[in-house]
C-alpha cells in the first residue's frame, strides 16, 4: 500500500503534526460544502432587505432628513443565517435619540415583546431589537460612519482573497456555538474576525494559490495559528 502523502507542520515547541493529504482534502470539501449550505440565498438576502426597509421607513417618518446606512455582515455578505442586521442613523441631534428611537418602535409595534433594549452606557451607544415578522435581530447605532467605510474595505479584501469568505464562514460558526461571538458578553467581534482572517492570508506563503481560490481549505484551517 503506497504511504499517503502528509503535510508537516511545526509548532513553536518543534513538535511535528503529520496530517495525511487525504483527510485535509476531505475537510476541505467539507468546508465548501458547509459554506454553499450557510450562503445566503436570495430569498434571504430579499427577507433582510425588506426589515431593513420597515425600519428605515418608521426613522424617516421620525427625521426626514436623516440617512439609514446598512454596514457589517449583511453589507459584506458575509452573514449566517443567525447573524443580526446592523443599521447606522446619521443625522443632526444634541443628543442621540436612543429613547425616542424606543418609544417610536413601542408604537409602530415592529418588534418582539421585550425585545427592545437600549443600551446608553456602551462605548457605541446602540438600540437592539428583534424583528416582529422574521426573528431577525437589527443593532441600531446613530452617527457612527466608520462601519460602513469599514464593510466597504472589508468587500474590496474578499475580492482580493476569494477563500476569505469560506474562513471566515467556519470560524464565525466555531464561535457561535462557543458563545463567543458577541463583544459585550466576552466574544469576539466579527469585524475584528474578519480583519484576523485578512492578516493571516497576507502572510501565507502560498499566495498563488489563495489569490485564484484554488488553495486546500483543510489546510488553511488546520494551520490556523493566530
Amino acid at each position: 500500500m503506497d504511504q499517503l502523502p502528509v503535510f508537516y507542520h511545526y509548532y513553536p515547541l518543534e513538535v511535528p503534526v503529520f496530517i495525511p493529504f487525504d483527510w485535509l482534502q476531505r475537510l476541505h470539501q467539507e468546508i465548501e460544502h458547509f459554506y454553499h449550505y450557510m450562503s445566503p440565498s436570495e430569498a434571504e438576502n430579499q427577507i433582510r432587505a425588506e426589515v431593513v426597509a420597515r425600519i428605515e421607513k418608521i426613522i424617516l417618518s421620525k427625521w426626514n432628513e436623516a440617512k439609514v446606512e446598512v454596514f457589517g455582515s449583511y453589507r459584506t455578505g458575509l452573514y449566517l443565517p443567525t447573524s443580526d442586521i446592523d443599521l447606522v442613523v446619521l443625522g443632526k441631534w444634541s443628543s442621540l435619540p436612543l429613547r425616542t428611537l424606543e418609544q417610536e418602535f413601542l408604537e409602530k409595534d415592529i418588534a418582539v415583546e421585550n425585545s427592545i433594549k437600549v443600551l446608553d452606557k456602551a462605548s457605541v451607544p446602540i438600540v437592539k431589537l428583534t424583528d416582529k415578522k422574521t426573528d431577525i435581530r437589527v443593532d441600531i447605532s446613530f452617527n457612527m460612519s466608520n462601519g460602513v467605510k469599514s464593510a466597504e474595505l472589508i468587500r474590496t479584501y474578499v475580492e482580493k482573497f476569494p477563500v476569505l469568505p469560506k474562513l471566515v464562514y467556519v470560524l464565525k460558526q466555531f464561535l457561535l456555538e462557543r458563545d463567543l461571538n458577541e463583544v459585550f458578553t466576552g466574544g469576539i467581534s466579527s469585524y475584528s474576525l474578519i480583519l484576523m482572517c485578512i492578516s493571516f492570508l497576507q502572510l501565507h506563503p502560498r499566495q498563488d494559490s489563495i489569490r485564484d481560490n484554488s488553495a486546500n481549505l483543510g489546510q488553511i484551517c488546520c494551520f490556523i495559528t493566530f
